[in-house]
């Protein structure tokens, strides 16, 4: 049951930084943090400076947080743009999905350039996620050349002292691509891959049994049952369909098949959103 209350929730991707993602939970006051990380090689050298990073973070989180904090762990290719977005999407997703309400905050500065860059489109694609970034005040160490310049006494701190206060970025909102569109898209891949006929009347068929058709049947209560083909529905599916596909370039048409296969593009598409 929702109590009304507001969750605070916060998004960040932990590399070499601690101060950076921590404070930024301090000064919004987060209740509940996703943290993206990645180890390569568990045991490693490298692997070993990743997971300390990691666990550090966690600790100042619970050592400065006056009130519980879960946190929720995330181990993903932070070096690779599309996992990275689809994870973004996906726990952005799960929040506005939850019976309560909250404000969730993504922090843009600490991280690889690939999950910042697919957190400043996430949020593009979401009116009511606030991406934020953060400056830093002082660098724990002058020469970035020392060896031991992210860490102190031993301990991992990375090369941020302090910060300044969050600021609020300005955002740019970008529409999700729509959603029976690339729903229908999947289901053209389905069949193509499953070598059973991708022809339209078989996806007008798949459409309809899974209540995704919006051609003749548009507006009646019943469409979703409807699981007949009728006269005029191959115009509507070109119409509301296919043409829209090939204008957004997923999809061209193989005439040696006689079918329409994805592009790149189109499997990218059927490969980030809507992939839950």
């Amino acid at each position: 049951m929702a109590t009304g209350k507001r969750e605070r929730v916060m998004i960040s991707c932990v590399t070499f930084e601690t101060v950076k993602i921590t404070e930024p939970i301090r000064f919004y006051d987060a209740n509940r943090v996703h943290l993206i990380h990645y180890v390569k090689e568990p045991g490693s050298f490298s692997g070993t400076l990743y997971q300390e990073f990691y666990d550090e973070v966690c600790r100042i989180i619970n050592k400065n947080s006056g009130n519980e904090i879960i946190i929720k762990e995330y181990e993903e290719e932070v070096s690779q743009f599309l996992p990275m977005l689809r994870l973004i999407l996906n726990i952005i997703k799960r929040e506005f999905d939850s019976d309560e309400p909250v404000d969730l905050y993504i922090n843009v500065s600490a991280g690889t350039s690939e999950y910042t860059a697919a957190a400043v489109i996430a949020s593009m694609m979401n009116p009511d996620v606030i991406p934020f970034s953060v400056d830093t005040d002082r660098y724990t160490v002058k020469d970035d050349m020392v060896k031991d310049a992210y860490y102190r006494d031993g301990v991992p701190v990375g090369l941020t002292e302090t910060v300044f206060e969050p600021t609020i970025m300005p955002k740019y909102n970008m529409p999700m691509p729509d959603k029976n569109l690339v729903l229908g898209l999947r289901i053209l891949e389905e069949m193509n891959r499953s070598k059973r006929n991708s022809k339209g009347p078989d996806i007008i068929m798949k459409l309809k049994e899974q209540g995704l058709w919006r051609g003749s049947n548009e507006g009646r209560s019943d469409q979703r049952h409807e699981t007949k083909t009728e006269k005029g529905d191959s115009v509507y599916y070109y119409r509301d369909y296919v043409s829209r596909w090939l204008s957004n370039g997923w999809v061209e048409k193989n005439d040696f098949r006689k079918r329409y296969d994805l592009t790149e593009e189109g499997l990218r598409i059927i490969g980030t959103f809507y992939a839950d």
